[in-house]
């Protein structure tokens, strides 16, 4: 492999004379959370999030200065889309991780909204427009990537955001910059960057066929022949090939899960009902029908299922954390506790895993058992809603009401619930020991808001 850096002079970007600096975009990244999130419908199955934040993770490694945590989200959403916001927040939607034919294109898009984050493209695009106000900027980035539709939309309510959204937008400049910057980090990181390019491809071939799921990754990243033709120079000159070796049926296992997930209960079942009866031995055919009797809540009949999974499986641990999430779902919260005791026995690092012990033991009244694997899964969860509320209910089943009600603010704050969030808060700063944590970040904000003022 020959590396790509010799010759694509990638460099840190000096911050430009009036440039927003690096702690305000870490700050405009977190009021575009508090302001994404309620607009979007996440996927809750912490197993995908884990998925795309695992592959994140190896091109993450190789980049030696980061400006920012990078945090990542998936979005369910048929577009084919991906964005990253200032700050390091990176969204994946749904739909594109189900077009995907490999790992591989997946760590390609994720390097290069990395060149935008690092490049910090919107920041100097902010530097370079007159009269940004903040706060206007973050309802325009977030109506930018959202695209078109009506959450968007909701975001653009004035004139001065659209403009600013419009002004805002990615140039061919910025996506080249981009570019250079994945190619040279997913060589580094054993991918082979021919994926920006396959992946390009897919979407513009749903664009021409005028699908209903238009990408909105083409609205936000300008010019995509040009940039696939700039890729296949980039290649041509430092070639590099993929060095890691992909498992496809961890992506397939995945895509089966998110189709699920998109489709009606019924719909779900009839489509892997059929599958099925024409192939009894089709595993992930099977795996979706047990899925979807999941999601209609047939649990007895799901978990019927995945009994054949495992005897289709070649490895029928695998399947464990599903049948264990039925189970959880189903009311059987000690059957729960025992599968996964042993599936983490095997996967100790299995955060999705570990997560649903911590929900079956806090349900069976075993809140001091539940803590240790929810802190487990800190920091890196703590922008995951759905953990924010179990860890809130966990500290209060423990009677520590402080942490509670913080980690409830928390929660209440991220989904947009302000006036739940504003209770919480104030419950939290009444009975939090002044020397917590907790209570250092929640007085630390309202310094900074009157600082502000």
């Amino acid at each position: 492999m020959v590396c790509a850096c010799l010759a694509l002079d990638i460099v840190l970007p000096l911050p430009a004379p009036g440039m927003i600096s690096i702690p305000e975009e870490r700050e405009m990244g977190q009021e575009l959370l508090k302001t994404v999130l309620p607009q979007v419908h996440l996927v809750k199955d912490p197993e995908v999030q884990e998925f795309v934040e695992r592959i994140g993770r190896n091109i993450l490694n190789v980049i030696p200065v980061k400006f920012f945590r990078f945090r990542f989200f998936v979005i369910e959403d048929p577009a084919l889309n991906a964005f990253a916001m200032p700050g390091g927040l990176v969204f994946v939607h749904s739909g594109l991780i189900e077009a995907i034919s490999s790992e591989n294109e997946l760590a390609c898009v994720l390097a290069h909204e990395f060149g935008h984050v690092q490049g910090r493209h919107i920041a100097r695009r902010m530097d370079n427009m007159k009269y940004v106000n903040i706060g206007t900027a973050v309802l325009a980035i977030a109506g930018l990537f959202l695209g078109g539709g009506q959450a968007g939309s909701a975001l653009l309510t004035g004139s001065m955001a659209l403009n600013q959204a419009i002004g805002l937008q990615y140039s061919r400049a910025d996506e080249q910059e981009a570019d250079r910057r994945a190619f040279q980090w997913i060589c580094e990181a054993g991918y082979d960057p021919r994926g920006l390019k396959t992946t390009l491809e897919k979407m513009m071939k749903n664009n021409w066929l005028g699908s209903s799921a238009i990408p909105k990754y083409l609205m936000t990243h300008p010019a995509p022949e040009q940039r696939v033709t700039y890729i296949e120079d980039l290649w041509k000159s430092h070639p590099c090939y993929e060095k890691r070796k992909e498992n496809p049926f961890i992506l397939h296992r995945i895509q089966v899960k998110l189709k699920v997930m998109s489709m009606p209960a019924s719909d779900a079942i009839e489509e892997y009902h059929s599958i099925i009866d024409k192939d009894p031995m089709n595993l992930m055919g099977t795996y979706g029908y047990a899925l979807a009797l999941d999601k209609a809540r047939r649990y007895k009949e799901a978990l019927q299922v995945f009994a054949k999974v495992r005897q289709l499986a070649p490895d029928p641990e695998v399947f464990d954390i599903d049948e264990a999430k039925t189970l959880f779902r189903s009311g059987h919260y000690d059957k729960t506790i025992k599968l996964l005791a042993r599936y983490i026995e095997n996967r100790p690092k299995d955060q999705s895993a570990r997560f649903y012990i911590a929900r079956a033991y806090l349900e069976t009244g075993h809140a001091s058992k539940a803590l240790p694997y929810f802190k487990g899964l800190m920091p890196g969860w703590e922008d995951m809603p759905i953990f924010l509320l179990q860890l809130g209910r966990c500290y209060a089943a423990l009677n520590r009401p402080g942490f509670a009600h913080y980690y409830l603010y928390r929660y209440y704050s991220l989904t947009g619930n302000m006036q739940v969030a504003a209770y919480h808060k104030k419950k939290a700063l009444a009975v939090l020991p002044k020397g917590s944590e907790p209570y250092k970040v929640l007085t630390r904000k309202d310094k900074d808001s009157d600082a502000k003022s």
